[in-house]
């Protein structure tokens, strides 16, 4: 009798496993709200305030730090509510149908601020809305992520639905790139570099917005009947109560699993890394790269098509070398071509006054960039997930909503202390801001390429040498699998 329920088991978990194209590609077509939001508040937003409205990159750099922060806090009692809501819907669905259209206002308001205010009203308007935003993506974001744990449980096919959301978040990117520097940045006379002119911001959200709206709801509609049969099998029962004690207790049992305390302290230091150049592309390929529009879309278009080339890589390589090793070097070798690049630069061998060929220096560059980079954002994902079976493991209960929350925490949190150091840092150095290219000290601009590759190299490798103690092996996790699985037959067979 037990034999025949291991059976049956095994074959409802074989069933649930096979993920169909259609919903990894629905699931993966979600994340282009990810993409676009990120290409819109972490490439675009500095700079606008900084460059193009004329607040200083400190209150540019607070506001979004202190909105990240706020967000950031209410990512893990998202995910937890989302571990214990029981709908009609399933677990996760409610917010993803909740949050786009908030989502697209912040983002048209974002850029949008009053005309003619002073600092303080456009420190209070920017850390307002981004704070708002950034919750309405939170009400999408960290249910979507969760729901990508849950839909499948095999280690192999985790890193393909993880693929597949990180290829549409960077397919996002790579359409707002697009869309800014083809449509609305275009060259006037006014404004030779058009991504200093104030009138092209607000189409530019206006086009986010709707992109974000079509996506998410598209995406939620493609994967909720495979959702509501993966509820069916009644193994996602959240772990905790959604009041703010079970919360506190489960991120203090959390810190308690040794793979989820390390992934949490390598990914914070590589989040702020990561934060300081998101908020510092525009004004290094603007100001220190001295390229033309145009020539700025083609680097930061090579990059993105870099990351997406590099996911295809992913799997494959977490097959053979395991996802630590591929994830750990993925980053390095990342980082070290940024700056290799720079370096190279300050060495007079690079053709700064030859911008045709200097761009496509840069763009192979970062291409090259992408394509290291790519399993990592890949595996990351997939780590995590494996994290949240060894979470429910030793602890019991589903927390994929609390952990995926956590995690989401720590990216904007560290991104928000990314953009507030990149905002003291353009201050220390005493960049103008509202001037012409040509009126910009080299001064200026070495200190600030030398924060945005060498500086970073450093603190990456850091972060790295943490990560390399993560103890989830591909051996490991299927131990926890097959236990998993027993104490299901197990449960099964008692009732």
């Amino acid at each position: 009798m037990a034999s025949d329920t291991s059976g049956e088991a095994a074959g409802r978990a074989g069933e649930v496993d096979r993920l169909p194209f259609v919903t990894k590609l629905s699931y993966g077509l979600g994340e282009t709200a990810e993409g676009v939001k990120s290409a819109a508040l972490e490439t675009f937003l500095f700079f606008y305030y900084v460059q193009v409205v004329g607040l200083s990159g400190s209150m540019t750099g607070l506001a979004l730090l202190i909105a990240l922060l706020f967000d950031g806090l209410s990512d893990p009692i998202i995910g937890n509510v989302s571990d214990n809501l029981r709908s009609r819907l399933g677990r996760r669905h409610p917010f993803l149908y909740l949050a786009p259209i908030p989502l697209a206002v912040c983002l048209y308001l974002l850029f949008s601020p009053p005309a003619g205010a002073g600092d303080w009203i456009l420190f209070a308007w920017l850390l307002g809305f981004t704070a708002l935003g950034r919750l309405m993506q939170s009400f999408y974001f960290v249910p979507h992520m969760a729901l990508g744990a849950e839909l499948s449980t095999d280690f192999r096919e985790r890193v393909s639905v993880s693929g597949f959301r990180a290829l549409f978040a960077y397919v996002g990117r790579l359409l707002v790139l697009a869309l800014a520097f083809s449509l609305f940045f275009r060259s006037t006379t006014g404004f030779p570099d058009g991504q200093l002119n104030p009138a092209a911001y607000q189409p530019l959200a206006l086009a986010c917005g709707a992109i974000v709206v079509v996506v998410i709801f598209t995406s939620a509609l493609g994967t909720q009947r495979r959702a509501q049969q993966v509820y069916a099998t009644g193994n996602v029962d959240g772990s905790l109560s959604a009041g703010s004690g079970g919360l506190i207790r489960n991120l203090l049992t959390a810190f308690r699993l040794k793979a989820f305390s390390i992934y949490f302290a390598a990914i914070l230091i590589s989040y702020v890394l990561g934060g300081v150049q998101a908020a510092l592309s525009i004004h290094v390929n603007t100001y220190f790269w001295r390229l033309p529009p145009s020539g700025v879309q083609f680097v930061l278009l090579a990059n993105v098509v870099g990351f997406m080339a590099g996911f295809f890589l992913a799997r494959g390589l977490a097959h053979r070398f395991d996802k630590k090793p591929v994830y750990v070097t993925s980053v390095v070798i990342s980082v070290s071509i940024t700056a290799v690049v720079i370096l190279l630069a300050l060495a007079g061998v690079m053709p700064l006054d030859n911008k045709p060929l200097l761009t496509w220096l840069l763009a192979v560059s970062t291409f090259l960039t992408g394509v290291a980079g790519g399993p990592a954002t890949v595996v990351a994902g997939a780590m995590l997930a494996d994290v949240a079976d060894a979470y429910h493991h030793r602890f019991g209960g589903r927390s994929e909503g609390f952990l995926f929350g956590a995690s989401a925490f720590t990216r904007k949190a560290s991104l928000g202390a990314g953009g507030a150091i990149a905002g003291v840092a353009l201050d220390l150095i005493h960049f103008p801001r509202g001037v012409p290219v040509d009126a910009i000290p080299r001064d200026a601009t070495v200190q600030l390429a030398v924060l945005f590759g060498p500086a970073m190299l450093i603190f990456t490798c850091i972060s790295m040498s943490i990560m390399w103690a993560y103890p989830l092996s591909r051996e490991r996790h299927a131990e926890i699998q097959a236990d998993l699985r027993r104490r299901e037959v197990t449960a099964r067979g008692a009732r």
